[in-house]
């Protein structure tokens, strides 16, 4: 007998949605077939991770078996924050994505016999590891553009960034130090040969210099420093110094080409300055800095048990020890720290505000430390989008808390 796959997820589809396969069979209502079930199998890297088998769901057009794939897919992303080397492509993986093999078959009871027919028909399925916005992709859209929610809950958003930089930041003005580590990712998916291209510029914006190159990607989550000294390695030469005004970053595939990457380089003297690498929303690792006045408080959380001062030495009951020193009455046997940040950002404008909201969200932040990465937790829990027009200009402010706790001598 036949299984047909009537629906599956649309390419691109996020994995931190449902994952919606919908089957039908033959054997379903066959007369002599009994305690029928669809048997989903889900393969990733080739190995079987889950088996669930389900009953027919009735509905209006017949019976089907329903299954999300999700739970078990999103289970086998990771961590892909993995820069190394010192040129400007410092990872290249498909690690944004899991790739994974659904395959369908049956059981069922004939003539009092259970019978399991496994792999009858499959579906190959990548899912993505990024999450859709709430209305509609605001920079690729515009304020009378309908939105067709058919599109919006078959994840497609996604697309509007292939072959490009995957982020939502105002890459027109993008402020940076000279020396600062600075990420951003590349999503390829069109076969051919890359090239990257940085232009210096100067105040006017006029290109005075150019280095370009072949960049070999190895999958579609592409990871760049594009600090000045990476792009100096890249280029064979002193391409940027401290005294350069600015550069633009961009790749290109052909006559197609990405969106540029506009520095501009800004020196920071005054205040202590940190950077938050951080998983923005479409999957890829976005950096941003905080130049202002940024407070370090710590909170500490004290173990103690109580006894009484008067303790016995000898034979005689004192509340004072052989060095002059009083009895302790409360002992702290353990003390933990945790280290806060309020951090303060230099102006941003109403686009990067938007764009901040994927920090304040994101799920994976590190805060770098003369070149180490902290882990970090966004301890912030309200965020109030502002509009240029009301609240004409702005900082962006956030608490954080050190993923990394220490503590003081046990007792």
């Amino acid at each position: 007998m036949a299984i047909t796959i009537q629906s599956s997820p649309a390419p691109y589809s996020s994995m931190h949605d449902d994952l919606w396969f919908v089957s039908s069979s033959t054997r379903v209502g066959q007369g002599g077939i009994t305690a029928f079930k669809f048997v989903y199998d889900v393969y990733v890297n080739n190995s079987q991770v889950s088996r669930t088998k389900v009953y027919p769901s009735p509905s209006a057009e017949g019976s089907y078996g329903i299954f999300n794939a999700s739970p078990m897919v999103r289970s086998y992303v990771t961590n892909y924050f993995e820069p190394s080397g010192s040129s400007i492509l410092v990872a290249s993986n498909d690690k944004i994505k899991v790739d994974a093999s659904i395959r369908i078959g049956e059981e069922y009871v004939s003539g009092g016999n259970l019978y399991l027919d496994q792999n009858l028909v499959s579906s190959a399925l990548s899912a993505y590891n990024f999450y859709p916005p709430l209305f509609a992709d605001i920079l690729f859209t515009n304020n009378n553009t309908p939105l067709v929610l058919s599109d919006y809950y078959d994840n497609l958003l996604i697309e509007n960034f292939t072959d490009d930089w995957i982020t939502e930041r105002d890459n027109e003005n993008i402020t940076i130090e000279y020396g600062d580590n600075f990420y951003a990712t590349y999503f390829k998916i069109t076969a051919g040969s890359y090239s990257a291209f940085i232009d210096v510029i100067n105040e006017s914006g006029s290109v005075i210099d150019t280095a370009s190159g072949g960049i070999t990607f190895n999958g579609e989550m592409n990871l760049f420093n594009l600090q000045a000294g990476h792009i100096n390695t890249f280029a064979g030469r002193s391409l940027i110094t401290a005294s350069t005004y600015g550069y633009n970053v961009y790749i290109k595939l052909g006559v197609a080409i990405s969106r540029k990457l506009q520095f501009v380089q800004k020196c920071y003297p005054k205040y202590k300055q940190y950077n938050l690498h951080f998983l923005n929303r479409l999957g890829g690792w976005d950096t941003m800095k905080f130049a202002l006045v940024n407070k370090r408080s710590t909170e500490v959380q004290r173990a103690s048990y109580r006894r009484n001062d008067w303790q016995i030495s000898g034979n005689i009951m004192t509340n004072i020890d052989a060095y002059n020193k009083y009895n302790e009455t409360t002992l702290n046997y353990a003390i933990q720290h945790k280290d806060k940040f309020h951090l303060i950002s230099d102006w941003v404008s109403q686009q990067d505000y938007e764009w901040l909201a994927q920090l304040f969200a994101s799920t994976i932040t590190y805060m770098e430390v003369q070149g180490a990465y902290f882990p970090v937790t966004i301890s912030s829990t309200n965020y109030e989008y502002k509009l240029e027009s009301s609240d004409k200009l702005f900082n962006f402010e956030i608490d954080i808390e050190v993923g990394k706790y220490l503590t003081s001598q046990f007792r």
